[in-house]
C-alpha cells in the first residue's frame, strides 16, 4: 500500500446543545485528531464536544445525537465504533475511498419545553401539548448537527453539497481542505436549502473563550459571505438562527445554529 495523505478540516456544528436550558452556555464542535493506517485500511479519529476553550473538550454530548460518515459515494453510514465520554464522544472511522468524506454528529429536529415546577423554570424534552395541564412558559424545537471534512490522498467535492433538508448550513465555495492564509475564501449559509440573507457568521480563533468572537461576517442576499484569515490554525466559524414557529406548528419558536471548524493552512505549505 502506497503511503497514504490525510488532510484535515473540522467543519460544521449546526445546533445549541441537547440541553435547551444550556444552549447559550457552550459551543461544540467534532474535530478530527489522529489518523493512521492499519493493513490496507486508513482510519481517522475525532472528537465531539462542547466547551468555551477552543478547542479543549468539556462536556460529552450524550446520548441524543448520531454519529454518520458520508463518504465520497454519497451514502450515508453509522460511525461503527464509538466511545461516550464523560468529556467527550470519540469515534474512530475507516476510510476505503480516496477522496473526501463529511463527518456528522447530528441531534435532529427535536422539540423541548419550559415549564414551571414547583416554583421552578426546567425544561423538558416535548413539545407544548406533551404538557397539557402543565404551567408551560416557552416551547422550542430545536436542530443540532455537527460536521468535519477529511481528505484521504485526494479532493473531492461530493459531499460538500446542501443536504437540502437541514434547517441551518454553512457550505463552502471553496474546498475546507485546502483553505489558506491571505486568500479569502466565502461560505454560503443556507436554511432548508434556501439562502440565508442578513445571517451573521461568527469566527472564533484557537485563543476565543466564550461567546467573544473573534471576527464577523454578513451574508448578502445570496446567502454568501467572504472570510479572509492572516493566521494559521484552527478556527470555528458558527451562526445560529432563531424564530417564531408558524402558525399550528407544535413549539412556539425555533433555535437552530451551525458551527464549522476549519484547519487553516500557511500559504506556501
Amino acid at each position: 500500500m502506497d503511503t497514504r495523505s490525510l488532510c484535515l478540516a473540522v467543519a460544521a456544528v449546526a445546533g445549541l446543545v441537547s440541553f435547551a436550558a444550556s444552549s447559550e452556555a457552550h459551543q461544540q464542535w467534532l474535530a478530527p485528531n489522529t489518523f493512521f493506517q492499519s493493513g490496507e485500511s486508513a482510519w481517522v479519529s475525532f472528537d465531539h464536544t462542547f466547551g468555551d476553550q477552543r478547542f479543549q473538550p468539556g462536556s460529552g454530548p450524550g446520548s441524543y445525537y448520531i454519529w454518520w460518515i458520508v463518504g465520497p459515494d454519497g451514502i450515508q453510514r453509522n460511525v461503527p465504533h464509538l466511545f461516550l465520554g464523560r468529556t467527550r464522544t470519540v469515534g474512530e472511522i475507516e476510510l476505503t475511498e480516496p477522496g473526501t468524506y463529511r463527518l456528522e454528529a447530528v441531534e435532529d429536529q427535536m422539540p423541548w419545553t419550559q415549564i414551571e415546577l414547583d416554583g421552578n423554570n426546567t425544561w423538558q424534552p416535548g413539545t407544548r401539548a406533551d404538557f397539557d395541564g402543565f404551567d408551560v412558559v416557552r416551547s422550542t424545537m430545536y436542530f443540532n448537527k455537527s460536521v468535519s471534512y477529511v481528505t484521504l490522498e485526494s479532493m473531492s467535492e461530493s459531499v460538500l453539497a446542501s443536504t437540502g433538508g437541514d434547517p441551518l448550513e454553512i457550505l463552502f465555495e471553496d474546498h475546507p481542505n485546502d483553505l489558506r492564509t491571505g486568500t479569502a475564501f466565502r461560505v454560503r449559509v443556507l436554511a432548508s436549502g434556501e439562502p440565508l440573507a442578513d445571517q451573521e457568521v461568527r469566527i472564533f480563533s484557537e485563543q476565543s473563550v466564550g461567546h467573544d468572537a473573534t471576527d464577523t461576517c454578513s451574508t448578502d442576499e445570496n446567502g454568501v459571505c467572504e472570510i479572509a484569515l492572516s493566521a494559521a490554525g484552527r478556527y470555528l466559524l458558527a451562526t445560529n438562527a432563531e424564530g417564531e414557529s408558524p402558525e399550528a406548528s407544535p413549539t412556539d419558536g425555533f433555535s437552530h445554529g451551525y458551527t464549522v471548524l476549519v484547519d487553516v493552512k500557511a500559504t506556501g505549505e
